[in-house]
């Protein structure tokens, strides 16, 4: 929706001008209600901008009163329940403004924020993908879409981690409770009281570094992740996570030895191959990556990641056969990955294999037909091949492509400008 305040704003003023006359008396009527409904939509977020929720809670009531179908007042309403911790009543006002507006973004990002906070990662994984199909750009959405992802992961995981439960100490469900809400300072200072007096609370432990992990704090993740593998050395969800934040902090040498660890533990363990294979590349040591990725294949040929990795190292490496080789396998496994075809392209052009170039950026294309640099890339190939015309027909719709997405940033910093006359309230991870 572009600029909704503002628009309404100029109707309401245009439909003004014709208060003398008599025949528009209920025009005038229905116009001053928009009127007054965006004010007090503006007044509610005045009070959200001073933490002043439950007055701003009966402004947007008073918008909505007025006009039941304003989807920004509903979309505020939503924020505002949120800021309470009432996710289910914040849920039933994005749905609404949703279905008043099916592409509010924004609503869509907030209504998958509330159903995070409710363990509904799922569904909140849907609504940020939502929300970014809408709007690409929208950073926040990322985010938390991200976010999302990365504690539906930590949940599987807990699943899996399973304990007996006479090593839960009687205060664990209160840290657990605090984190799920995405209160990690509350969860922290829970679990650290916790293992204070139950030592032994392995559980405790784990989402202690949970809660460290989601508040970036990884060096102080890894020591609680050492501490967990001294008690528990065949744990190989710690281990795995603890390999990972040395991967996030650079530190590849440790990562190795915790990857190789697991091997050692579970010999075919695809997965911790895999990230050899990445910790090795990282280390600039292609040879070795490309021979961890290959056995993450042997011990399963379906592990399309594999694949996909490995003919990266082989493109790096110039070896272009092998990488056209492995990446046709990730599309047997994985057809229409719009990347792929683009690397394909890419492997082809170093090969002077224009033709087959040529049909690998087009099919890129046929899955993003937006992509700026498939577009220039076929362009070059046409141009190679002395197909001219197709050639600047390639190199126009990519130039316009670009000043597409100029326009866009322009109307995003306009937007930013204006937020203080449209007092749109939008929420993120805090």
């Amino acid at each position: 929706m572009k600029n909704p305040l503002i628009f309404i704003c100029l109707l309401a003023c245009c439909l003004g001008c014709s208060y003398g006359n008599k025949g528009n008396i209920g025009s005038q009527s229905k116009t001053r209600k928009y009127q007054m409904a965006m004010d007090y939509n503006n007044l509610g977020a005045k009070y959200v901008g001073k933490d002043m929720v439950a007055e701003a809670i009966i402004q947007f009531k008073r918008a909505i009163s007025l006009n039941p179908d304003f989807a920004e007042a509903h979309n505020n309403l939503g924020v505002s329940y949120c800021n309470i911790k009432e996710y289910d009543e914040a849920i039933k006002e994005f749905k609404l403004a949703i279905r008043l507006n099916p592409d509010y973004s924004k609503a869509h990002d907030n209504l998958g924020f509330a159903y995070r906070n409710k363990g509904l990662y799922e569904e909140a994984i849907a609504e940020h993908q939502r929300a970014l199909k809408i709007n690409p750009q929208d950073m926040e959405a990322k985010k938390n879409l991200e976010i999302a992802r990365r504690e539906a992961k930590i949940d599987e995981k807990k699943r899996e981690f399973q304990i007996e439960s006479k090593g839960i100490s009687p205060g664990y469900i209160i840290g657990y409770n605090q984190y799920t809400r995405g209160l990690f300072d509350d969860a922290l200072s829970s679990f650290k009281d916790i293992i204070a007096e139950y030592p032994n609370d392995l559980m405790s432990y784990y989402y202690l570094s949970c809660a460290y992990v989601m508040k970036g704090m990884v060096n102080d993740a890894i020591s609680v992740y050492k501490d967990l593998l001294a008690k528990d050395p065949s744990n190989i969800i710690v281990r795995f996570n603890l390999a990972d934040a040395y991967m996030e902090k650079g530190l590849y040498d440790e990562a190795v030895l915790e990857y190789e660890n697991i091997i050692r533990i579970t010999p075919n363990n695809i997965h911790a191959l895999c990230k050899l294979g990445e910790a090795y590349a990282e280390k600039g040591l292609p040879g070795k990556a490309a021979l961890f990725y290959n056995k993450a294949i042997a011990s399963n040929p379906d592990f399309s990641k594999a694949y996909k990795e490995l003919g990266s190292v082989y493109m790096q490496s110039g070896l272009y056969d092998n990488a056209i080789s492995v990446w046709n396998k990730f599309l047997e496994l994985n057809p229409g990955s719009s990347k792929i075809h683009f690397n394909l392209g890419v492997a082809y052009t170093k090969k002077d294999m224009l033709t087959e170039a040529a049909t690998e950026f087009k099919k890129a294309l046929n899955s993003d037909p937006e992509n700026i640099q498939a577009r220039y890339n076929l362009a070059y190939v046409y141009d190679e091949s002395g197909l001219l015309d197709e050639a600047c027909n390639e190199y126009k719709i990519a130039a316009e492509l670009i000043s597409k997405e100029k326009n866009k940033k322009n109307i995003k910093s306009a937007d930013k400008q204006n937020e203080s006359e449209e007092l749109i309230v939008t929420f993120g991870e805090k």
